[in-house]
């Protein structure tokens, strides 16, 4: 049994001052009177016998699988302090030395990427403290270390359905503290299979929405505990090492946020003070190199955070919204915010390191000497330098499209022979240096990922967003490479289908063929660093194969309707000349997965075609004029991503 102490402290989130400042002063709120009351209470007990409340013993709530499986509740009621109380041990679902095991391995492997573990815990010695003072994130380490081990899938099981628990009792209002916000952002950037459901064969964004209700639980109970605060130098708050793990959990918060609400295009959860108030590498000593040939995660982590301040602002100002980036579109007033966005980009990279070699992946060379850390480090930024030229410039190429299909307005054949006329000589378009650009920045992001990541040493353990940046890549290109089969495409009997934005032309053969090499070496990358057949890698390597294998437009229709690839066959040929109007929004937008997994399994929606009528209306409405028939919008009208054309 744990027992509360005589007087417990007071929680994390409230010092000694702030109790007196409640007591002596007006509640502003209802949180001030409670803090007042709390404060009263404690003065009143005096002398009063010490509680002798206690907590349910874990224990008896969390028996062991295999005394389940036999029919049997094993109560293991014996007090135990450290390691030996932690719920799992005690339970017997792991021993100590399977523990710390699982935390070794997530010290040289996973850590790397987001070091928000406290350093001291990687000590063989301190396993009882990281046991007795920070089960969240204790759990969550051991949830993430064990979810690639295909020889003992039980220890996975076990250590996940904890976790679960206790992400269920942090959303219920439970007690938790800085460890707790670390543990959610920690799951938020792997996701673990074992607290899904269900996994797909076919990777479709699970991971997406796992990590966004993650990320913004982590954030609310980070505004709550007033984490916050730490944004400012000159509010102290605690000692100096506990201050200091606070700043850093709060600005791995806003880090996931922005990056997680890019991936989806969805607004920030976070719209309080952020991080950006001239914090530099030297505020996160705990990130600093004890000895001489340490990572400096210090100043990669400053690049990461000066780096995610251009994300959020590329997304809050070009995919802030449907209605708001058409009217930009229309107006052309995108081309300066991408203008200077670009510059900021590459002022990042002046700072940060030269990224100029961009034929010889394989060696790094001077390119990032401002960071002195290991090639895998020095690729995540890099990685995450090109995806972030893509988000930018690919707006532009959007616009492009967007602006051509404006007037006059033609039938479907018309659309397609414009868009193909207009992308026939890219380099005489006034928006051709973004084109080009965002092409650019989808193969050097897949280049760097096939050719300077190990996919078994490194790739399998870098956090879900570089591989998802490399599935949004893929798409991209597969939106924008020539179809050479079109028109035999669209004359197969048996079949209807939309004319794909792959049309556009834009490029020659020759290029088409290297990208369809990159993106078949990309899917093969993905299968090495995967652990199994349902591991991330796989998932995703299956649904780009499925993308970018076409369906030959000779096979016959009844195998054609239960294949997996993109061509759906009807037995029955439908007179649908609509249906096959050119759509630039080719049912899915390339930052759509799950529109995307959609698309190759024939569960095709009109999501995207909604998405081509709200930008027809607002093209309308920019000229005054306005469609007799009325607008249907799409499910949900938050942000752009959801809604592209493109």
């Amino acid at each position: 049994m744990v027992f509360l102490p005589p007087n417990p402290p007071a929680p994390a989130a409230v010092s000694v001052e702030e109790d007196d400042a409640s007591i002596n002063s007006v509640p502003r709120n209802p949180s001030d009177a409670w803090q007042c009351l709390t404060g009263i209470a404690t003065q009143g007990a005096g002398t009063a016998e010490p509680r002798q409340d206690h907590v349910r013993s874990e224990s008896t709530s969390f028996p062991t699988y295999n005394g389940l499986r036999g029919g049997v509740v094993s109560d293991f009621t014996t007090p135990n302090t450290g390691i030996r109380a932690y719920r799992l041990v005690q339970s017997r679902s792991l021993d100590p030395e399977t523990v710390w095991q699982l935390i070794s391995r997530y010290a040289e492997n996973f850590h790397p990427y987001l070091p928000l573990v406290p350093r001291k815990y990687f000590v063989r010695s301190a396993l009882d403290d990281f046991a007795g003072n920070e089960k969240h994130l204790l759990t969550a380490v051991l949830t993430i270390a064990s979810k690639d081990l295909l020889d003992q899938p039980e220890i996975h099981e076990y250590c996940s359905k904890y976790m679960h628990e206790l992400i269920s009792g942090i959303a219920a209002g439970a007690e938790c503290d800085v460890e707790a916000v670390e543990a959610l952002l920690l799951l938020a950037e792997w996701e673990p299979q074992g607290l899904r459901p269900r996994i797909e064969r076919v990777g479709r964004g699970e991971e997406d929405r796992a990590a966004w209700m993650h990320v913004g639980l982590a954030l609310r109970s980070g505004y709550f505990i007033g984490m916050d605060r730490t944004s400012f130098r000159g509010d102290p708050y605690g000692d100096q090492e506990s201050e200091a793990r606070r700043r850093l959990a709060w600005a791995s918060c806003y880090v996931s946020d922005r990056l997680i609400s890019v991936r989806i295009g969805r607004a920030f959860w976070s719209r309080g003070p952020g991080p950006m108030t001239g914090l530099v590498s030297q505020d996160f000593p705990s990130l600093q190199p004890v000895k001489e040939g340490d990572e400096d995660y210090s100043k990669i982590w400053q690049a990461m955070l000066d780096l995610t301040q251009l994300y959020g602002n590329v997304h809050e100002v070009l995919y802030s919204g449907m209605r708001a980036s058409n009217q930009m579109m229309l107006m052309g007033d995108y081309v300066k915010y991408v203008d200077d966005f670009r510059l900021a980009i590459l002022r990042w990279k002046s700072l940060w390191g030269s990224l100029d070699c961009k034929l010889t992946f394989m060696d790094f060379g001077n390119d990032w000497t401002n960071i002195i850390g290991s090639p895998p480090m020095r690729a995540t930024l890099q990685l995450s330098y090109e995806y972030l030229r893509l988000y930018t410039t690919a707006f532009a190429f959007q616009a492009a499209i967007s602006q051509s299909l404006v007037q006059p307005k033609t039938d479907g054949q018309g659309q397609r022979e414009k868009l193909r006329s207009t992308f026939k000589n890219v380099a005489s378009m006034q928006d051709s240096r973004f084109i080009y650009e965002s092409v650019d920045a989808a193969k050097s992001y897949l280049t760097i990922l096939v050719d300077s990541v190990d996919p078994e040493k490194h790739l399998h353990f870098m956090p879900l967003r570089f591989y998802l940046y490399g599935i949004y890549s893929a798409v991209f290109l597969y939106k924008v490479s020539h179809q050479h089969s079109l028109e035999s495409l669209l004359n197969a009997p048996g079949t209807r289908l939309t004319v794909q934005a792959r049309s556009f032309g834009m490029m020659v053969p020759s290029e088409e063929a290297k990208v369809q090499g990159l993106v078949a070496r990309t899917t093969e990358v993905l299968k090495q660093a995967s652990a199994g057949t349902d591991d991330v890698g796989s998932r995703y390597a299956r649904l780009l194969e499925l993308l970018w294998k076409p369906k030959p437009a000779n096979s016959n229709p009844s195998e054609a309707q239960n294949s997996d690839f993109s061509m759906q066959a009807l037995p029955n040929p439908v007179a649908d000349p609509g249906y096959m109007h050119f759509s630039p929004a080719n049912d899915f937008s390339w930052l759509d997965l799950e529109a995307v997994g959609d698309y190759v399994s024939g569960d095709q929606i009109s999501g995207g075609l909604l998405g081509l009528d709200a930008f027809q209306n607002a093209s309308d409405m920019y000229q005054g004029q306005y469609r007799s028939q009325a607008w249907q919008p799409s499910a949900w009208m938050g942000d752009m991503s959801s809604n592209l054309l493109f």
